[in-house]
């Protein structure tokens, strides 16, 4: 019999990962060694492409996944590609991606402590869900803020300034539902990073849009792996 005064570690913590992880990390590895191998691709690639958007790519790559597997970790390594992107979109005359990657950094210090000392009890917070009448705020404040930064950057003759500001107001109202590690975040990430693929090709960031779309599988993981994880928690220990 187990000794009933040792707490009974959660079957996530319990178990080593299992082959699936391994294999998704393997092919992060190598799609990463691809990206960082730029200077070998063909010249009309080569030339959309720079050291920092590798680098950046790279390290928001891992980030994700990361954060997609309930790993805090992953605030750490996306602090070295949001600072690299800012730069990337700066050149790109995005500049509503360039305040995004600045609101990024800050708030992804607050995330780690947040994520490891959030709970109620200052522990590990837990998965959660947004209630129904805070999404409805929130639809109209996307809305609202939408208008509003489509203004400011049409007069900044930002490129695609609509586009520019709906995916910005939607990755921040996403960073935020992450933060607090809702399920919900999941599902904006989902529908913004569709709307981003095409916007970074047509803006020659052609290494980018690819990385979007790699970012919307995580995403689509993320939302499926929240979903559970919030299920088990809400379902409590067996008696």
């Amino acid at each position: 019999m187990s000794d009933p005064s040792t707490p009974e570690q959660p079957p996530e913590f319990a178990q080593l990962p299992d082959l699936g992880v391994w294999i998704e990390a393997a092919l992060l590895v190598l799609a990463s060694a691809a990206i960082l191998a730029f200077p070998l691709y063909p010249e009309w690639l080569r030339v959309q492409t720079s050291h920092n958007e590798a680098w950046g790519a790279v390290s928001l790559a891992w980030s994700v996944w990361l954060l997609a597997r309930n790993n805090p970790l992953g605030w750490i390594v996306g602090l070295v590609g949001v600072a690299l992107y800012a730069w990337v979109f700066w050149e790109a005359q995005l500049y509503g991606e360039v305040g995004l990657q600045c609101f990024y950094f800050v708030t992804s210090l607050q995330a780690i402590w947040i994520w490891a000392r959030g709970g109620p009890a200052h522990e590990e917070r837990p998965v959660g869900r947004v209630q129904p009448a805070t999404l409805g705020w929130t639809a109209l404040a996307v809305v609202a803020a939408s208008a509003a930064l489509t203004w400011v950057l049409a007069q900044a003759r930002g490129a695609v300034p609509a586009v520019d500001a709906f995916t910005t107001v939607v990755s921040v109202t996403a960073h935020l539902y992450l933060m607090g590690r809702y399920v919900e975040s999941w599902y904006l990430w989902v529908a913004v990073d569709a709307i981003y693929v095409p916007l970074y090709f047509t803006r020659g960031l052609s290494l980018t849009a690819a990385l979007y779309a790699l970012f919307w599988v995580l995403a689509v993981q993320g939302m499926l792996r929240f979903r559970r994880l919030y299920r088990e928690q809400t379902r409590g220990p067996a008696p």
